[in-house]
């Protein structure tokens, strides 16, 4: 592979799903890449698209229901869209691994969670015996902050936050180069959250591990992230890395994410929300998705091509208002 290759290259990538008769278009034509031992935070409000993005990576959307309609996935060179179900299986686990919200629904309740641990390991190690790979498993949950005398009991014995370990600890058991993490923290107080967050950075360090984080918590971002793509009605309208992003919000829809958030420095009486609500993905507004809820939108916002803009670096912007917003036109 040569050096100006990306780890992972994810190219035009499109999904749909068939519901009712209706075809709904989750994914638009999303371009990004990542290197390894870096993070990029898929930001957007629900139903933007970003669990989506992940499940097409790992090749586990609904089906049927769902399915790729476009698109290149490059992991270290290998078009992986193009690999036969059996070579995906090889993948997931010991390559590519995720960790999906809900903790619960991701673990077998009958089973014990050393159990289900031991079982990845041994799935990609064969030649290890189940008592070898039990023994890994116990290691892996005590790097997790889970004791060993705890690993042969069953996930309803576990806390929220301590089954969301048990289910990072599988995701991280064959040490995969690349983590999907979908709202790993959720569901979790805060101060849960923020032990999670800080095992998860420390445990990509240990393995130089590149990791997708799916989140509508800019927070979590600025925690672990170092590159930030902003999704909406399943298009990435502005990308860049944390530092140009967080210092410089261009796009109306990424303005009105950051100014939802409380700042405890300014004596306001109400929040600025983002007025109405995400399009419909089965009837998607024509030209930029975003000029129903848009102040600045104009006929060339709801008839035109949009084209991205390079703010500076490696900051985009799909946007052709720019020029107005900057501006600070009304």
């Amino acid at each position: 592979m040569s050096e100006d290759k990306k780890f992972l290259e994810v190219k035009n990538l499109k999904v749909e799903y068939t519901s009712e008769g209706k075809i709904v278009h989750a994914v638009n034509g999303v371009t990004f890449h990542l290197d390894r031992g870096r993070t990029i935070g898929l930001v957007g409000e629900t139903g933007a698209g970003k669990t989506s993005i992940a499940k097409a990576i790992l090749r586990i959307l609904p089906n049927p229901g769902g399915k790729i309609s476009d698109g290149e996935v490059y992991l270290e060179g290998e078009d992986i869209l193009k690999r036969s179900e059996r070579g995906m299986r090889k993948l997931r686990g010991r390559k590519i691994s995720m960790i999906f919200q809900d903790p619960m629904t991701s673990l077998n309740p009958v089973k014990k969670v050393v159990d289900q641990i031991a079982e990845v390991i041994k799935t990609h190690n064969k030649k290890m015996s189940m008592a070898e790979a039990t023994a890994e498993a116990i290691k892996m949950l005590g790097k997790v902050g889970i004791a060993e005398n705890r690993a042969r009991e069953y996930p309803h014995q576990f806390s929220g936050g301590m089954k969301q370990r048990v289910v990072i600890a599988m995701a991280l058991a064959c040490n995969p180069d690349l983590l999907l993490a979908d709202e790993p923290t959720t569901a979790l107080d805060v101060t849960i959250q923020a032990q999670v967050l800080d095992m998860i950075n420390q445990l990509k360090e240990d393995y130089n591990t590149a990791m997708i984080m799916i989140t509508h918590d800019l927070g979590v971002v600025a925690e672990v992230c170092d590159d930030v793509a902003v999704v909406y009605a399943g298009e990435i309208i502005e990308y860049g890395t944390k530092e140009e992003v967080f210092d410089n919000p261009t796009h109306p829809y990424t303005k009105g994410l950051f100014g939802a958030i409380p700042d405890i420095n300014s004596h306001v009486k109400r929040l600025s929300p983002i007025n109405g609500l995400p399009p419909d993905p089965s009837h998607l507004p024509k030209g930029c998705s975003f000029n129903p809820r848009c102040k600045y939108a104009t006929e060339a916002c709801r008839n035109g091509n949009i084209e991205t803009v390079n703010v500076g670096g490696s900051h985009i912007c799909k946007c052709c208002q720019l020029d107005k917003i900057r501006g600070g036109e009304k």
